[in-house]
């Protein structure tokens, strides 16, 4: 009897799944995979310009660089800002490339995946801040000479840079250890999920969560 009994209820739940396979399949079969496409154009087009700003901003950084070779503190800053706009330019690069990746014929889950990372873009320049707080200064020297023509480092007393430099050494660990928090891995953190949140805005919350709930599907 309790075999007949199963029977059943696998026979009442290979049933339901089927079902539910089909609507899947039909939901699949009428997304709206032209309207994808055109989006997926218009994103390449606008993380090219985005790829062309930080080309040219590299640029500039490297003959500003040069052009001040003798002047220590003006070259350390150049390099700092340079370096970073190198990773927001290869965080940019990167994306074009993912983009021209997504091949509209393959699974809609790689489809989405590959979406939802180019969608999630705006954590790299956030996590970027974090990570560029303790040089802060060196945004400072460079803008200041580049925009006013002024050298700033002359007129600040030693004893106000030797304790700058200590404090903004002792914040390296905190945020190294923050920018590594930073992920759609830790949206369960409270501190976490509101700080994306707040500087990045409710699309790219809703990409991280879509990440986090295909990587789960694909486990």
């Amino acid at each position: 009897m309790e075999d007949i009994e199963l029977k059943k209820l696998f026979a009442a739940y290979d049933s339901k799944l089927d079902k539910m396979l089909q609507v899947n399949d039909a939901v699949i079969d009428s997304l709206p995979l032209d309207k994808s496409k055109k989006n997926r154009d218009r994103i390449v087009r606008f993380r090219s310009i985005e790829v062309a700003t930080f080309s040219i901003i590299v640029l500039l950084l490297g003959g500003y660089i040069a052009n001040h070779w003798g002047q220590t503190h003006l070259v350390i800053s150049g390099i700092i800002v340079h370096l970073f706009a190198i990773v927001a330019l290869v965080g940019s690069i990167g994306q074009v490339l993912l983009l021209r990746q997504i091949d509209f014929s393959k699974p809609i889950v790689e489809i989405r995946k590959k979406m939802e990372l180019v969608n999630a873009h705006d954590l790299l320049f956030i996590k970027l801040i974090f990570l560029s707080t303790p040089v802060w200064w060196a945004y400072a020297i460079v803008g200041i000479d580049v925009i006013l023509g002024v050298d700033l480092y002359p007129y600040l007393e030693p004893g106000f840079v030797q304790r700058y430099f200590i404090a903004n050494f002792l914040l390296v660990i905190p945020i190294v250890w923050a920018f590594n928090k930073l992920s759609h891995k830790n949206l369960h953190i409270k501190w976490v999920r509101t700080t994306i949140k707040v500087f990045t805005g409710s699309k790219t919350m809703e990409a991280l969560e879509a990440i986090n709930e295909i990587e789960e599907f694909e486990k």
